[in-house]
């Protein structure tokens, strides 16, 4: 019992201060908006643990990668990619998409993913900082127990 108590304060890594919250928030959209699917998990933990941020804040922030919104998400990291490679965004048609070959849909997607992710954690670790620094003025940290 005790060994689990240990493990989940691990996971936890602490007092929820809300530096800590925007970061271990930041950390679960840079990596939930990856088309990583299926190690979400695992790259939170490898990323959290170390830094002793909350493995479960940034588990949940990185299920912005649900079923439903994920192809919206591939969808915007492919269009940046190729605005950002091209200068022109992509064209809608199944035609257009199907020729335009998979290793350039690939490259697009890379570079979509490497633009979005650090963005999409900026704008929601500020926005949780923010958010956190209202909530608990004149209050003490949120224990994490």
């Amino acid at each position: 019992r005790e060994h689990f108590r240990r493990a989940w304060q691990r996971i936890r890594g602490g007092s929820l201060s809300p530096l800590r919250a925007a970061l271990s928030v930041a950390i679960g959209l840079a990596i939930g908006v990856t088309p990583l699917y299926g190690v979400h998990l695992l790259l939170v933990l490898l990323v959290c643990l170390p830094l002793r941020l909350d493995s479960v804040v940034a588990y949940l922030a990185a299920n912005i990668s649900l079923p439903f919104i994920a192809p919206f998400l591939v969808f915007a990291e492919v269009e940046i990619g190729a605005r950002a490679l091209t200068g022109t965004w992509l064209a809608l048609s199944l035609a257009d998409v199907k020729a335009h070959g998979a290793a350039k849909f690939g490259s697009e997607l890379f570079w979509g993913t490497a633009i979005l992710s650090p963005l999409a954690a900026l704008f929601g670790g500020v926005i949780t900082y923010t958010v956190s620094r209202l909530l608990s003025r004149g209050r003490p940290s949120i224990a994490s127990s």
